[in-house]
């Protein structure tokens, strides 16, 4: 068992390292040589790197940064017993890989792999590296192919995945009415794609000798559906008018008026504990939140996970890796100044709270401080748009489609706008939010003329 003595890493320097760096930064060890702790996104993680008897770099990752305490014995534990590998001739990184290739053969032995096999095993250490494990990837292929995933993978069919296809798009039973619920096209092509994903990462590890969807691709979708998805689409990546910007704003105060009058009404009777609305810069997260995503366009999910350490107030910067991209080789990176109007509001949220430490959530849940669910601004929004009196559902995503068509709308370069949403490249921008840009071709033709039009 090993001891704080072994490694020059106190718990002090962990929880100092941990407040003070930013992402990416290294504490090493000066006792044990490749043991260090690295700064990630969300908190730090020990890790371990060393050469190989090839000569490659390897890194081996020991375990989540917690307090300092077990967490760093633990680490340290595991990498003397790695370098005790290393001496004897063996490769943890190479044991590691076998045992996701045993997996694999063990179950070959068997008889044709399933899907549920493979999605169970090889797959869920394959997306462990993922955001809470993966899980809504795994769970989303279970529920879609529930009775594919019992059929050997190499034996599964084109007929099969096109039954498949007609029977998901009828859609699932409404809770209250009883009646089913169709599916739009892109909701299935999204399921789809993540089941042949992982019967291609399947094929490429030697679980199965073929790929048998290599050449399956979804039924297309009827005229009328491409004409009904093209009008939807173009409904929803718009700018916002006056008018629903006004109706916003009154649906906030309004909103924000009903939850202050219910808190006092409660004081008044009976509830003296409970805290003045009116006191507080905000009713509640969910103020600061619709203020932030409407100004930098960001998705829900990406500042549900926002930590303060994310956010510059004195510099006026705000630099995260979106979700969507951050377990891609080459990230994304919203990088975006703030303006003074959001600095303030942020920080008068960050005095509502106490003054949180730098790696604290900007928006955790008021009853457990953890992040809270991916559906939570649901409800608040749609209070808000109650009070605005809004004649049809706007999806809080809108703010995300006002943000992009604003800025391609207002001449900002597509490249600019794509790095500012946070995509990695102007594909999207250009496919969705294109016919918004000004047209400069005369403006340009223009000065061209200006430049060989003297003289006949």
């Amino acid at each position: 068992m090993a001891n704080s003595s072994d490694t020059s890493i106190t718990k002090t320097e962990a929880s100092k390292f941990l407040k003070t760096s930013t992402p990416g930064k290294q504490l090493s060890c000066q006792k044990i040589k490749g043991f260090y702790l690295l700064k990630t996104q969300k908190n730090a993680t020990w890790q371990f790197r060393y050469t190989d008897f090839a000569g490659k770099r390897r890194k081996i990752n020991l375990g989540k940064f917690i307090d300092g305490s077990k967490d760093r014995i633990d680490a340290v534990d595991e990498v003397i017993e790695l370098k005790s590998k290393l001496n004897r001739g063996d490769d943890p990184s190479e044991e590691i890989k076998n045992k996701k290739k045993q997996f694999i053969l063990s179950n070959q032995d068997k008889g044709s792999i399933t899907g549920k096999d493979y999605l169970n095993g090889a797959y869920s250490l394959h997306q462990s590296r993922k955001k809470n494990s993966g899980k809504h990837t795994i769970q989303m292929i279970e529920r879609a192919f529930s009775e594919l995933l019992d059929k050997p993978l190499e034996e599964i069919t084109k007929n099969q995945i096109h039954e498949w296809q007609a029977k998901y798009a009828l859609g699932s039973k409404n809770k209250t009415t009883g009646e089913l619920t169709p599916r739009s096209y892109q909701t299935i092509s999204r399921v789809y794609g993540a089941f042949k994903t992982m019967i291609r990462h399947a094929y490429t590890n030697g679980a199965i000798s073929k790929f048998p969807l290599a050449e399956v691709s979804l039924l297309d979708m009827s005229d009328a559906e491409k004409i009904k998805l093209h009008d939807k689409e173009h409904l929803s990546r718009r700018m916002l008018n006056t008018k629903e910007i006004a109706s916003l704003n009154r649906g906030l105060a309004l909103y924000k008026e009903e939850l202050i009058q219910g808190r006092e009404n409660s004081r008044r009777h009976g509830k003296p504990h409970l805290m003045s609305l009116a006191r507080l810069s905000f009713p509640n997260w969910f103020f600061p939140f619709f203020r932030l995503a409407a100004y930098t366009g960001m998705r829900p999910g990406d500042l549900y996970n926002l930590h303060w350490h994310q956010i510059n107030l004195d510099f006026k910067r705000l630099v995260k890796i979106p979700n969507k991209t951050r377990h891609h080789k080459n990230p994304a990176k919203i990088d975006l100044p703030l303006n003074d109007y959001i600095v303030n509001v942020m920080r008068l949220w960050k005095v509502q709270l106490g003054d949180p430490q730098e790696n604290s959530l900007v928006f955790p849940s008021p009853k457990t401080g953890n992040e809270l669910s991916k559906d939570a601004h649901k409800k608040h929004w749609r209070n808000v748009l109650k009070h605005a009196e809004f004649a049809e559902q706007l999806d809080f995503y809108s703010l995300r489609h006002h943000y992009i068509s604003k800025l391609v709308a207002s001449g900002t370069p597509l490249f600019s706008v794509a790095r500012l949403a946070g995509h990695k490249s102007v594909k999207m921008i250009e496919e969705h939010y294109g016919h918004l840009s000004p047209h400069h071709a005369a403006e340009a033709l223009a000065k061209i003329s200006d430049d060989f039009g003297m003289g006949v």
